[in-house]
């Protein structure tokens, strides 16, 4: 059975306390590592009683009454420590790993503890220069900025991810935490209290969408009015609030047709580009295929994104994700496939024109087809299988790029390693990879395996 996911409440006040970090004391390990130039999480949510009644600690008195999946009950560690305290359950109480996570959050806390200032605008002069470092880092590395649109690989958006880790999440919160705690300094109601909320509501989104795998639909926007604000405050020269909007956007629009010209301009299956308006354009095929594409640049497409372009333009073939860092949602990407639109990140579309019916509709490219083999070579060895033991992937999982399930097929070596096997499979579905995936396992023996015929033979090896 999957286990349901968390609501992303718990989820944030999760990482919130952790800081990124493991929080078994003797660990401390970052939670995301970099391997092959891509940066991996290794977080685990872990359950300090865990369900069920063979479940780690799962005889202690509070077992009946806790929340098994609320806050309480959970610790983030990582994939090791998670292991570690789960099969020696017996070395970590309850008690011990409740007093490791409550150190973490103090040691965390104190990280954000706010310093003294003489008055409001050497308070607000500190909140500005941390919103001059975050601006910064955007301009420099952020998916608009000059690095990723000319970028051949896929290492400038891994700079802006791992700078959006080690200081746009902490400076947000620095800045959050300064106006909180000097509200009721310098008058009440307190002006940039009120301006910062909006600011507050952009961070949360801002760090939800960076640590989390569950994506803010309707992400909230750094809120340019907050900056203005602060800098007004201070008697700083700023343009107004619209020009500062109309400038923003037009360059996102040059930046995001640098970009989407530099990959189709030259694409040797399009015979013509014609851009109609600012969104849309006409891409003729080799094949006389003509498509309308629509591009967005979006952070994050849902099914609510869909309804808006086509309202727009009911008449779209193709719609691009054109923010690089930006992503859809799997939701919106099959109710296109069932409309006969194509949704696409540019890469994909890329691909996907040379193919026509259901195979352009639902184009995997192959480095997705990679790193979900990967995914599941990772999350195989972290559960440290029986020697011998053989993990394949097959299915629509390894052909579509929207699937109906994940089909996987565990193949043990000989009677004495089968029962290690219904452990192994227990594992791959408690898995916080897989949480939201319906996971089709198989368990078989060599014998089995090797008689084994499919209708579509794209078995492939994910583990050893």
């Amino acid at each position: 059975m999957t286990r349901k996911s968390l609501p992303t409440n718990i989820t944030r006040k999760l990482w919130s306390q952790c800081g990124g970090y493991c929080q078994r004391p003797d660990c401390n390990k970052l939670l995301f590592a970099e391997s092959g130039g891509k940066n991996v999480s290794l977080a685990n949510v872990a359950h300090i009683i865990g369900h069920g009644a063979d479940g780690p600690r799962s005889e202690h008195e509070l077992a009946e009454q806790i929340d098994k999946d609320g806050f309480d009950n959970l610790i983030m560690l990582c994939l090791a420590c998670h292991k570690i305290i789960d099969e020696l359950q017996s070395q970590y109480p309850v008690e011990e790993i409740l007093t490791w996570k409550t150190q973490h959050a103090e040691k965390i806390s104190a990280l954000f503890t706010s310093p003294k200032f003489p008055d409001e605008d050497h308070l607000l002069q500190a909140v500005n220069d941390l919103l001059e470092e975050n601006r910064t880092i955007f301009e420099e590395y952020g998916p608009y900025s000059d690095l990723v649109i000319n970028s051949d690989s896929g290492d400038a958006l891994e700079t802006w991810r791992l700078r959006s880790l080690d200081t746009l999440i902490p400076n947000n919160r620095k800045i959050i935490n300064l106006i909180e705690s000097s509200k009721y300094k310098y008058g009440y109601p307190w002006e940039p209290y009120k301006q910062m909320l909006r600011y507050k509501m952009h961070a949360d989104a801002f760090q939800d969408n960076c640590l989390s795998d569950k994506k803010i639909s309707e992400y909230k926007t750094f809120p340019i009015e907050f900056d203005h604000f602060i800098k007004a405050k201070l008697g700083i020269p700023t343009p107004s609030i619209e020009a500062i909007k109309d400038e923003e956007l037009e360059f996102r629009h040059n930046q995001i047709q640098t970009f989407i010209k530099r990959f189709l301009g030259n694409h040797n299956y399009i015979s013509k580009l014609e851009e109609l308006n600012k969104s849309t354009m006409i891409v003729d095929l080799l094949d006389g295929r003509m498509l309308k594409v629509f591009v967005t640049n979006t952070y994050y497409f849902t099914e609510h994104t869909l309804d808006k372009v086509t309202e727009i333009d009911p008449g779209i073939d193709a719609i691009i994700c054109s923010c690089p860092s930006g992503q859809y949602a799997p939701s919106a990407k099959a109710l296109c496939i069932q409309k006969g639109i194509g949704l696409f990140m540019l890469g994909e579309f890329m691909g996907a024109i040379r193919l026509t019916g259901e195979k352009y509709l639902n184009y995997l490219t192959s480095g997705d087809r990679k790193t979900r083999i990967e995914r599941l070579g990772g999350a195989v060895q972290a559960l440290r299988p029986a020697a011998g033991t053989e993990v394949y992937l097959f299915g629509s999982y390894l052909r579509q790029k929207s699937h109906n399930d994940i089909d996987i097929m565990i193949v043990y070596k000989d009677a004495a390693a089968k029962a290690a096997m219904i452990a192994l499979e227990a594992g791959l579905r408690g898995c916080t990879r897989y949480e939201d995936e319906a996971l089709d396992i198989t368990i078989a023996s060599k014998d089995e395996f090797a008689k084994l015929r499919l209708d579509q033979d794209n078995l492939t090896r994910a583990f050893p």
